[in-house]
């Protein structure tokens, strides 16, 4: 019969397991809202403006936001894409930390 430590370790090592599936691959999605100086503005009514994929393999996918130029063609939405590489890069920050962690963690318990 498993103690209670046995299941406690065996649990905290299948979310370790899940966190490092989901780590795998790092998405970053930032919506925009319509906003106007007549309504309040419905955030239940979010478009996508920017969307990032990263994955472990250093493989990336970025959908950048453009719009319509006043002397036609295309251009990037700056503002907005700003925000979303901002939003990119402490995502990757954030994921690189828990990472060290539990790679730090790993190495204790390995004595290394």
């Amino acid at each position: 019969m498993a103690t209670e430590l046995e299941n406690s370790i065996r649990t905290a090592a299948e979310k370790v397991a899940r966190y490092i599936e989901d780590a795998a691959e790092m998405e970053v999605k930032t919506y925009y809202v319509l906003v106007s100086a007549r309504e309040i503005p419905n955030l239940e009514t979010e478009r996508p403006g920017a969307y990032t994929v990263v994955k472990l393999d250093g493989d990336s996918k970025t959908i950048v936001p453009m719009r319509e130029a006043r002397e036609g063609g295309l251009e990037i939405d700056g503002p907005l894409f700003a925000i979303h590489e901002r939003n990119v890069t402490t995502a990757t920050e954030y994921r690189a930390r828990v990472l060290n962690s539990l790679v730090g963690l790993l190495q204790q318990r390995s004595g290394r």
